[in-house]
């Protein structure tokens, strides 16, 4: 027999010594187990979970719109409404008066709600608590207030958008005035309205009044008009040019600013709800048997080292003698 079989059995040996302990241990372990988990110890706390999808989110840099609602969600905003509107620290039968009431608030609201990504890119919101419908109303108020946070933010930067678009036709309008009162110049003192509609009819009618024979004092007017058009009329079509130029710009800075004016009163909602919540009947924590099985499992590991540790001073025994009786027989027949 090797010395790692002999060793073995001493210790199997040793165990069956102490079996009326590990029996004693056990039952004690099971009803200490069932008595701490019971809910005069542990309150039972139940769950409620909603997945979403994002929706009419903008992306910032290469954040996908989940790992941005992902941000949202673990802001410090959304915490600070839950708390508020369900009382928690009160709920939670946290002491505000202590040093340390607001860190131990978070903590346990972060203990009790989890926000993670699934595999399907979407986002599950789980809430633990000892109240069924409590836990169910955290998790519409946790959608519905990643719904006004993200709204908020985006109408902020929409906001800045307007201003921009704002300042931007304010600058064409003022270009557009000052154009509008040198053309107006032109108008008045020059007769000067379509360069390109006069130059022809102006041109046609000189030619046909020379053609008919008539004198040239009887031209004097549409003489007038071709100095006119000869001395500005390049300088108020150049003019013209750019007034039309600066009116396209105004009118898409126009379109711009209507356009982001709409969004900033849009009421829009950033998530898809692919399962809503609902009061759970059945709760979630703790799970006793998991509980009693390692309480089991512990107390009689613990025994084992506390035989190892009262034996560890033992000589390990020999060898017993009738191995020995054998031996020299065998040597005798040899």
């Amino acid at each position: 027999m090797n010395e790692y079989t002999q060793s073995n059995r001493y210790f199997l040996r040793l165990i069956m010594g102490w079996k009326v302990h590990f029996i004693v241990v056990t039952i004690i372990s099971i009803v200490a187990a069932s008595i701490f988990s019971s809910e005069f110890f542990m309150p039972p706390k139940y769950k409620s979970f909603a997945v979403i999808y994002p929706s009419n989110i903008i992306p910032y840099s290469t954040e996908t719109p989940s790992e941005q609602i992902l941000q949202l969600l673990e802001s410090g905003d959304i915490r600070n409404m839950l708390i508020n509107k369900f009382n928690l620290a009160q709920h939670y039968d946290i002491d505000t008066a202590k040093y340390s009431a607001v860190s131990e608030l978070i903590n346990t609201y972060e203990s009790n709600v989890e926000v993670k990504r699934t595999p399907f890119n979407s986002i599950e919101i789980k809430v633990y608590d000892t109240d069924p419908k409590i836990a169910c109303d955290m998790v519409m108020k946790i959608i519905n207030s990643l719904n006004l946070k993200a709204r908020s933010l985006q109408r902020d930067k929409t906001k800045e958008v307007v201003v921009i678009y704002k300042n931007l036709m304010d600058t064409k309008k003022r270009q557009v005035d000052s154009i509008d009162a040198i053309l107006q110049e032109f108008r008045v003192k020059y007769q000067l309205l379509d360069y390109d509609i006069q130059t022809k009819e102006v041109t046609r009618n000189y030619l046909k009044g020379l053609s008919s024979g008539t004198r040239k004092e009887n031209l004097k007017d549409i003489d007038v008009m071709m100095r006119n058009l000869e001395e500005k009329g390049g300088e108020y079509y150049k003019t013209k040019q750019t007034l039309d130029v600066i009116l396209k710009s105004y009118n898409a800075a126009k379109l711009d600013y209507d356009q982001a004016l709409s969004d900033l009163n849009k009421e829009l909602t950033y998530t898809n709800i692919v399962s809503k919540p609902f009061p759970a009947d059945k709760k979630s924590y703790p799970v006793r048997w998991i509980i009693v099985l390692i309480s089991v499992i512990s107390a009689n590991l613990f025994l084992v080292f506390v035989i190892i540790f009262n034996n560890s001073l033992k000589p390990f025994p020999k060898q017993a003698p009738a191995n020995k009786e054998n031996e020299s027989e065998n040597n005798t027949q040899s």
